[in-house]
């Protein structure tokens, strides 16, 4: 698919299962989708790609597996480096990151090929007593643009960030070179890639994650009838809301919906097997009694470990939805929005602008992942006289924030252009409207981001762009990985041939908001 073009497209009719072949004469054109693939195998593969695109001068991506709702991994015309088969997993009961003094030591870590899929990280940290803090898609490589963007997980708020908690990369950089990117060598790229983007420092071969011992989890599934009305979802969102500074500081994290929640917490006082569910049930009791008494169901149980719960409430509904073209809008929303009157309202305000543009309070989604009673990073990393700066490049944002609220839209496989545009233009007048809700003290998942954002530098990145910038003017100096709105993209790439799938689009919103804005 190209968003900007849709004769530049070969896509399937998927509101019909199974979907229609084409009919007969039926265009069926590449779309953004690179022109050649290359498997990665060994670092050979690699330097050949990068010599032969700093000969030729063609457009190189990276391609790994999951999704990429920011289209980075495709460009018409370029040459793919695919990743996937960056295979292996190795566990270690006491990780030193190489060139690091024994004193280091990070404890018990889970070494990926950037490939692996987080499903099989999941069921290896199992077979080992140990707990991987990882993403909700199973077929998401965690070593490659999942940690790299970041990282969240519903285990966050207690055990933080994917980047808060990887020591160590290992990595092909633009210029040729292999390194180890850890706190004790090459610190800068290390900092960069806890943070700063997939697809724009190097070709990760492989990266070291902090684990946990296995444990007890609590989950909370608590479901409202989904015959609701757009007023009562209204009403389970404002309640949430105001719970939601109480589970907060109790560890709960999970995914809240307009119909639903589905939260987990892994805190002793909580996750406790020895109870009854006693204390998990008493802390989700208010959600409880809303959904009962309006004829929803509410589960609240403890299981003896994550993959039990992995397993049974993420599983099942995570390989369902193939072949839809979805655009998302976040926010990373600050704590002081929970604490008053003030802020509640504000964020109830929010909801009725953005239900006025066309989105359906019944399919509001967030995910609660954001570190928020975990200490910051620096009290979980070993620590090393060689650092100086914050150990992630990740947005600030993330460590005040409680709600990371999302919008989406799905475009239909046939949308005419017009109506392309359209979607875009309200989506991004609801990013807009949620970066005036937060100020400057908010901020956006970059891996989650509306990719028609305006002012994506400080949104995604914040104070951390300028450094990120220069970290990537060292490793890449030729500019050989240029990805939409990685660090590195400079505006005048919008109207580029290179990117013209996303360009004309972000052109023709930009006009269309300023047109109403003049209205």
């Amino acid at each position: 698919m190209c968003l900007g073009d849709p004769l530049d497209q070969c896509t399937l009719n998927n509101t019909v299962l199974p979907a229609p072949e084409p009919a007969p004469g039926a265009s069926c054109n590449q779309g953004s989708v690179p022109s050649y693939d290359i498997e990665v195998l060994e670092v050979s593969d690699i330097n050949a790609v990068l010599n032969f695109t700093k000969r030729y001068r063609v457009p190189l991506v990276i391609k790994n597996s999951g999704h990429d709702y920011l289209t980075r991994n495709s460009q018409k015309g370029a040459i793919a480096l695919w990743v996937h088969k960056l295979q292996g997993l190795v566990f270690h009961d006491d990780f030193i990151p190489a060139g690091c003094r024994e004193h280091s030591t990070a404890g018990r870590a889970i070494t990926a090929g950037t490939g692996v899929s987080t499903g099989d990280i999941y069921d290896f940290a199992d077979k080992h007593g140990s707990t991987f803090v990882g993403g909700y898609s199973p077929t998401v490589a965690a070593s490659g643009g999942w940690v790299q963007g970041g990282g969240h997980s519903v285990l966050s708020p207690v055990y933080g960030l994917g980047a808060d908690r990887v020591v160590q990369f290992k990595i092909v950089t633009p210029d040729g070179q292999f390194r180890v990117a850890n706190q004790c060598q090459h610190e800068d790229l290390f900092w960069a890639l806890r943070g700063g983007g997939g697809g724009t420092f190097g070709v990760v071969l492989e990266a070291t994650h902090r684990v946990e011992p296995s444990m007890p989890v609590a989950v909370a599934n608590i479901k409202l009838p989904s015959n609701g009305t757009s007023e009562r979802s209204l009403k389970w969102i404002e309640l949430m809301a105001r719970q939601s500074l109480v589970w907060g500081k109790e560890g709960w994290g999970g995914h809240a919906g307009g119909l639903y929640l589905t939260y987990m917490n892994p805190v002793p006082a909580i996750a406790n097997l020895t109870d009854g569910s006693a204390a998990a049930k008493s802390s989700m009791s208010v959600a409880t009694e809303f959904a009962l008494a309006v004829g929803g169901s509410s589960v609240v149980e403890v299981l003896p470990n994550y993959l039990a719960v992995w397993n049974k409430y993420v599983l099942p509904g995570a390989l369902t939805t193939a072949g839809v073209t979805r655009i998302l809008a976040t926010r990373l929303i600050p704590r002081r929005l929970f604490e008053d009157e003030a802020g509640i309202a504000k964020l109830m305000d929010f909801m009725a602008t953005v239900q006025k543009l066309g989105f359906d309070p019944r399919s509001f989604y967030c995910p609660i992942g954001t570190p928020f009673v975990f200490e910051h990073a620096t009290s979980l990393q070993p620590r090393t006289e060689n650092v100086s700066r914050s150990p992630t490049s990740v947005n600030p944002a993330w460590y005040n924030a409680l709600w990371d609220i999302s919008t989406s839209l799905t475009i239909p496989w046939d949308a005419s252009y017009a109506e392309r545009l359209q979607n875009m233009t309200a989506i991004t007048r609801a990013t807009l409207l949620a970066e005036e809700l937060t100020g400057t003290d908010g901020g956006t998942y970059p891996n989650e981001a509306n990719p028609f954002t305006s002012n994506w530098h400080e949104s995604w990145w914040g104070e951390n762009y300028a450094a990120l910038l220069d970290i990537k003017k060292k490793y890449d100096p030729e500019g050989l990985l240029k990805c939409w709105k990685c660090i590195g993209f400079e505006d005048e790439d919008i109207s580029s041939d290179r990117f013209r799938c996303q360009g004309r689009l972000q052109l023709d919103v930009d006009v269309a908001l300023m047109e109403k804005s003049n209205a």
